[in-house]
Formats: structure tokens, C-alpha cells, sequence
């Protein structure tokens, strides 16, 4: 299961992330994300992934998609920042 939730304010969009970013959920996190940044234009978009217990192959292919499009992170415990550097590592 995983719980997004976006938080807007004048300057950036940011998705907050929680619980499993795995199969059909990532499918809806990437709704969510599109959704929102196409709403919100002229924002700095962030996702918020300290609450992102498992990651799985198309979970960091999703985050991968959204680094290609500008987006940074907030990470924290060893998955997340490990999954983290591995993308901001590779650049864009």
C-alpha cells in the first residue's frame, strides 16, 4: 500500500511518499505526479521519500523518470538514500 500525498505552495510541488513504491502503486504514484505537476505550472517539483519502506524495479525506474524531469528529493534511512545516489549519481 502507498499513500501520496501532494503539499503545494507558492514555489514547489511535493509528493510525499509512504509505504510501498511497488507495482500497481507506482502506476498511481505517476498519475498522482502528472496530475499535480500539470496543475501546478512553474513550481519546482520534489519528492518526499522518507516514508518509503520498499522500492522495486519499477519503483526506481519511476524515480528515475522523475529526476530526467527536474525533480529532487528528500530522502533519509539507508533504501531511500541509497536508491537516491544511485540516481543523482548517474545525472541526468
Amino acid at each position: 500500500m502507498l499513500r501520496v500525498t501532494p503539499r503545494i505552495d507558492e514555489t514547489t510541488i511535493t509528493l510525499q511518499l509512504e509505504g510501498r513504491l511497488a507495482g500497481p502503486t507506482v502506476i498511481e504514484a505517476e498519475r498522482c505526479w502528472q496530475v499535480t505537476c500539470a496543475e501546478n505550472p512553474g513550481r519546482s517539483h520534489r519528492l518526499d521519500l522518507r516514508g518509503v519502506t520498499y522500492l522495486d524495479q519499477e519503483g526506481k525506474s519511476f524515480l528515475n523518470r522523475v529526476f530526467q524531469q527536474g525533480a529532487s528529493f528528500l530522502s533519509s534511512g539507508c533504501l531511500t538514500r541509497a536508491y537516491v545516489e544511485e540516481i543523482t549519481r548517474s545525472g541526468k
